[in-house]
């Protein structure tokens, strides 16, 4: 035993120095489990994007537009109730051993199948010049990994106790969720990147809120832990994707 261990065991006992091995164990699980699901995310969207391309039969800027591709960004509507399903199906069984795990990667598989559309998008504005990024999807993707690696390391070395913010997020997901619904009709370009920005700022805190609670639940819920780390991820990903892939031109 060393000096670190002793001194903790002397200060708050063998039990406390269990527990402290177990919670490490099940952080070591929880992040496991996320980690596995962006990669599953990242293997969805890789299928929808070049799945079928060579029997597509429509293109856009030259380039062909791959089945699912297509079929998703046509039908907005059925691509955000699959999505919420899939999230809802996941969060159902969490507590059901061996189907939680493949309920979590199956829905981030189908998560990264309905997102396709954005990254196709992002590729083919890329494609043509005058975007923020060069390479939005790669940008936003590292931007998105080291924001998330800050923001969760912070939480982990201070373990401050952020579960004061949980109002005012829910409050801000929900205002959030109005603007966007507003500038569904709206089609302002200015009014989307301010929502992009907020939304990064909100889930970043969403990041801390969720690791204090991970820190100080006493519940072993490491695939519902994983659910709401992987969300906060995507929305950030997805909010900087749209933030670089927008024109780099101001009339």
């Amino acid at each position: 035993m060393n000096s670190w261990d002793y001194n903790r065991e002397r200060a708050w006992g063998p039990q406390a120095l269990d527990r402290g091995e177990t919670r490490a164990s099940f952080l070591k699980r929880v992040y496991g489990l996320f980690t596995g699901s962006v990669v599953f995310s990242a293997i969805g969207a890789l299928v929808a994007l070049y799945a079928g391309v060579s029997h597509s039969k429509t293109e856009v800027a030259g380039r062909a537009i791959p089945p699912l591709v297509a079929f998703f960004g046509e039908h907005y509507i059925i691509a955000m109730l699959v999505m919420i399903g899939a999230v809802f199906g996941a969060s159902l069984v969490r507590h059901v051993p061996g189907v939680n795990v493949v309920a979590l990667f199956g829905m981030a598989t189908v998560i990264g199948i309905v997102i396709a559309p954005s990254l196709f998008v992002a590729m083919i504005r890329a494609s043509a010049g005058g975007t923020i990024s060069a390479s939005p999807i790669r940008d936003a993707f590292i931007l998105s990994v080291v924001g998330f690696g800050g923001l969760t390391a912070y939480a982990l070395t201070t373990r401050k106790d952020f579960s004061f913010m949980g109002g005012a997020l829910t409050m801000g997901l929900f205002v959030l969720i109005g603007a966007s619904v507003l500038n569904i009709f709206l089609g302002s370009s200015v009014f989307g990147l301010a929502i992009s920005s907020v939304a990064v700022l909100l889930f970043g805190a969403y990041v801390l809120y969720d690791t204090s609670r991970l820190l100080r639940s006493d519940e072993r819920d490491a695939v519902g832990f994983a659910i709401s780390l992987y969300m906060d991820f995507l929305n950030i990903f997805l909010a900087l994707l749209r933030i670089l892939s927008s024109s780099s031109r101001r009339d």
